[in-house]
Parts: C-alpha cells; structure tokens; sequence
C-alpha cells in the first residue's frame, strides 16, 4: 500500500508493533539495570525519546494529525521522558513545548561546559525547566523546515513549519498554501483558520521566512527551483 511499496509489513501491524515495543522496553531496562549496577543513576542523565511521529500506514496517531513526513503534529510530536535523579522531580509531567535540538546546549549547561567560542545554537538549554517544569521557557517561537526534492514516500511534502505559543503555521513551499492552527482549541488541527486569523497568519508567516533567512535555508531544494 502508500508507504509501503515492497510490502515490508504484514497485513497486521500490531503483533509487530507489540514485539518491537517489547524490544525497545526490554532495552531500556538493560542499560538502566546496568546504571543501577555500576552506581551512576543519580548522576546519569537518561532520555527516551524520537526523531518523528508514527508512520500512518503502520499506525494511528489519534487524535494528532498525519505521521512520519509530514509537518503536522502527528509527525512532530514525540514521547520526551527525562530521568536524572540526582536534579529532576520523578514523576512530573509538562506541557512545554520543546525540540530536540534542545538538548545540545541543555545538556552542555547540566554538564557545566562553557558553550564553544562563535558556536551558533539552534535550540535553548532547557534545563531549569527540566528541574522544574512550571519554569516557563523564554522562546518567541520553535520552527521546523522539511524541503524535499520529490514528495515523501509516506505522503509528506515540501514545508515549513513555525509554533508560538499555541499557534502553528505550516507553509506548504511549491504551492505557498498556508495553513493555521490552534493547537489548545484544535490539537488534531481540522480547522485552518488562515483566512479567518489573518493577521497572525501574516506575522507567523513573516517569523518563519526570518527565520529561514537567518539559518541560510532554501526554500526548496535546489533541483526544485
């Protein structure tokens, strides 16, 4: 089927999705069970998480919108767990949106090492905010930028993206389309609310062709332009 031209998958995916849950869970207890026996659980910093959403032809990520290769929140929210037991609460939970390019410079401040000479960083330390998750993160906004030379297999195309607070662009880049979201209203983002909030639109829009700007990212790639 869509994403899956070789038929790697079976017509049921969840006795495969139940055994490589399974794997990835007997891991995770190995290398903590390992931690707990060499005495560095208090001072190791451990986190679970993953690079995109699920692949929609495998599974659902309802009530989010669209998987792996797409911008929508489907395909770019992730599971995040921290565990560092020596400076983290256990058992907290937050609601903060993050991205994973936090964690270079996060995890340079919890190591105490000084940020490198004219290193430019394309995440923030998040650190007080790991230790205490009311700790708001001071970010105007968190953007992505997917240009591809061909559409994705699993469906996704050309895009940016850009998140401030609870609003979300996605700016479809052969075709210009925009489309607007709140995600505390509409998290499963049915409602492109462009048309009705322009003026947001039009401000989200203008931060993520700055922001394009200042990274040096293209449009599209090369090939395509």
């Amino acid at each position: 089927g869509r994403g899956d031209p070789d038929h790697h998958w079976a017509g049921d995916h969840n006795p495969h999705l139940a055994a490589m849950l399974e794997s990835i869970d007997e891991g995770v207890g190995m290398l903590m069970e390992k931690l707990d026996e060499l005495d560095l659980t208090k001072n190791t910093i451990l986190i679970f998480t993953s690079d995109n959403g699920g692949e929609t032809n495998v599974t659902s990520n309802t009530p989010l919108r669209g998987g792996k290769s797409e911008l929508y929140e489907g395909g770019i929210r992730v599971p995040l767990i921290v565990r560092w037991p020596a400076l983290i609460p256990a058992g907290v939970t937050c609601n903060q949106p993050t991205q994973n390019t936090d964690f270079y410079p996060t995890l340079l401040d919890a190591a105490s090492i000084r940020k490198p000479s004219g290193e430019i960083f394309d995440g923030i330390s998040i650190l007080d905010t790991w230790k205490n998750p009311q700790q708001l993160i001071s970010r105007d906004y968190i953007a992505w930028h997917y240009p591809l030379e061909r559409p994705h297999f699993l469906g996704g195309v050309s895009a940016s993206a850009i998140r401030s607070g609870p609003w979300k662009l996605i700016e479809h880049l052969e075709s210009g389309y925009l489309q607007l979201y709140s995600l505390l209203k509409d998290p499963g983002e049915t409602t492109n609310l462009a048309e009705s909030e322009v003026a947001m639109a039009s401000k989200l829009h203008q931060a993520l062709m700055d922001w394009r700007a200042s990274v040096g990212a293209t449009s599209l790639p090369a090939s395509n332009q």
